[in-house]
């Protein structure tokens, strides 16, 4: 059994130890989401485990099914991995990605035939449930300053470790960074066992998923900021994987990244200016520069590639076109015309996620001694922003 049901019980015993702490933040909307996650989440994953040992009875095939040079896109939180993964999954004749319905929702292929016979019928009473869906997407949106997030869009498919309670984001994003520790250094810090419990799983859902979209002659594209300090078992469990590692200026990438999980915090009801928060997240950024960077150093050339945040807004088609020449890949007719679209779009796009270092409690002077060797290794500049 891949759930990591000791792991459920010791964040449980770890939160309840908190009560009373008020320097947790306990808050009423924090209490509610806790509240919520127990009443929801058993019975649901239950429901998705019944669905995944169903599959082996109706959908035995995807056991067979080969994950064959899957892409990877890797890198720092804040690197632009979500625009690059959004970018690649556009060509549909080359790439087979998951959108986030299929993360959250459905890593069974039963689950999937069950939310697509949902669709059609709601389809057919004038998409009464689509119509409330977006309604709900839209004012997401509005207080939303990352990326958008939609149940429809490509997503990072780290999310299906929620299924076996083995994902970075429980600790991280809870508060309980105790139980983040290992997860983010993954190679170094977890114990083998665990670390095949975890691709172990994660494989099968790669393959229930090829097996699903019949994605033959495909390849499965991934984002996953969580595989970059993953490197090592990656290449263990996928030997010809192809690694796409994004590399941002820590001026930008560190702020940004300690601004999201503040808004992650606000979002949970905690409070969002936690020193312990800043520390972890900052430390956290300087292990995944330097063990994704020692590790890739080592791999095949076309294994991987470095890929440099500047280089990919200013000419997304040019990185784009550099990664499929590295990876001996293809740009269709079709896909072509698309990369020219989008490159028109990104010379119009600002971000609408605005930050400031004041706001983190970081300043310029700390990050840079404490990245100077990324900033020498890629020209970054260490002035000001």
């Amino acid at each position: 059994m891949a759930f990591d049901a000791v792991g459920f019980l010791r964040f449980t015993a770890r939160l309840l130890s908190r009560i009373g702490d008020s320097g947790f933040g306990w808050t009423p909307r924090r209490a509610a989401i806790y509240a919520a996650l127990y009443l929801f989440y058993p019975p649901f994953e239950l429901f998705t485990w019944l669905n995944l040992l169903l599959d082996n009875l109706l959908f035995p095939g995807y056991r067979d099914v080969r994950v064959d040079a899957p892409v990877f896109i890797a890198g720092n939180y804040r690197s632009g991995t979500t625009f690059l993964h959004r970018l690649l999954a556009r060509d549909r004749e080359r790439f087979c990605t998951m959108q986030m319905w299929e993360v959250l929702f459905a890593p069974s292929i039963l689950q999937r035939r069950m939310v697509q016979a949902l669709g059609a019928l709601d389809r057919r009473l004038g998409a009464p449930l689509g119509r409330r869906l977006a309604a709900v997407e839209d004012d997401w949106q509005e207080e939303n300053p990352m990326h958008k997030v939609s149940l429809g869009a490509p997503e990072e498919d780290d999310y299906l470790l929620l299924h076996i309670w083995s994902a970075l984001t429980i600790g991280l994003s809870s508060g309980v960074l105790e139980e983040a520790r290992s997860y983010a250094r993954f190679d170094t810090d977890l114990p083998r066992s665990d670390q095949d419990r975890i691709m172990g799983f994660y494989r099968r859902c790669l393959q229930r998923h090829l097996h699903a979209h019949r994605a033959q002659g495909r390849l499965y594209l991934a984002k996953n900021p969580a595989l970059t300090p993953k490197i090592d078992t990656v290449y263990r469990w996928f030997p010809d994987a192809r690694i796409i590692c994004l590399v941002r200026s820590p001026l930008e990438m560190v702020p940004s990244f300690v601004n999201m999980m503040q808004f992650s915090y606000r979002v949970m009801g905690a409070p969002h200016q936690s020193d312990a928060l800043r520390d972890f997240v900052v430390e956290m950024a300087r292990h995944w520069y330097t063990h994704a960077l020692e590790r890739l150093d080592r791999a095949p050339p076309d294994r991987h590639i470095l890929v440099r945040y500047d280089d990919l807004v200013a000419d997304p088609a040019g990185t784009v076109a550099r990664i499929y020449a590295r990876f001996g890949l293809e740009i269709g007719p079709e896909y072509g015309r698309i990369l020219q679209a989008e490159a028109a779009c990104a010379r119009t796009y600002r971000s609408r996620h605005t930050y400031s270092l004041e706001g983190t409690g970081l300043t310029r002077e700390g990050i840079v001694h404490r990245f100077q060797d990324v900033f020498d290794r890629f020209g970054f500049s260490t002035g000001e922003l």
